[in-house]
């Protein structure tokens, strides 16, 4: 859930989001992110920059690569970045650079999903990530489509909009 610039609550908040079993979830802060396990409630990783604030973070399931994209008042990358941020060498491994500010993230073990206003791209989860898939959508400001990858792996995308688009080049 992005709680856009401002969260109304002078807590730092720019971001909370499941990991994919929802036994996680994170938050991306003004000044950095956090990481917390669901039961019992405890605080796993914490990530302070002094240079600025993520806005969007995105687990791959309990692992130490988290994508994130900087928000806020003073972004700690720009905001058409995707940083793959490895926790254990606490620095980003992959970096992805768009034309576009970066609306959302999906993580797969082998794809990287991203949503940009009116494409969503998909890489392969690499060092060097390969571009696999392009798919242009309506306007999507707000990144919504990414609820709607169903599966990658047999070329099945599903775009969830209001009205709903399906993918499928095998037929």
């Amino acid at each position: 859930m992005n709680l856009g610039p401002v969260s109304g609550y002078s807590n730092g908040l720019l971001y909370a989001g499941w990991n994919q079993d929802q036994g996680c979830f994170s938050c991306g802060m003004e000044n950095g992110f956090r990481v917390y396990n669901c039961d019992p409630l405890k605080e796993k990783e914490r990530q302070d920059f002094t240079e600025g604030g993520i806005g969007y973070v995105e687990m791959l399931f309990r692992c130490n690569y988290l994508a994130v994209v900087g928000g806020g008042k003073n972004p700690r990358y720009p905001p058409n970045k995707v940083m793959v941020w490895d926790d254990l060498k606490k620095k980003h491994v992959i970096e992805l650079e768009f034309s576009s500010d970066v609306k959302a993230v999906k993580l797969r073990r082998d794809r990287i999903v991203v949503v940009l206003e009116n494409v969503i791209k998909v890489y392969t989860f690499t060092q060097n990530p390969q571009q696999l898939h392009v798919f242009e959508t309506a306007p999507n400001n707000q990144g919504k489509t990414i609820q709607a990858i169903a599966d990658l792996h047999h070329y099945n995308v599903r775009l969830s909009f209001e009205n709903c688009l399906y993918y499928n080049p095998r037929q």
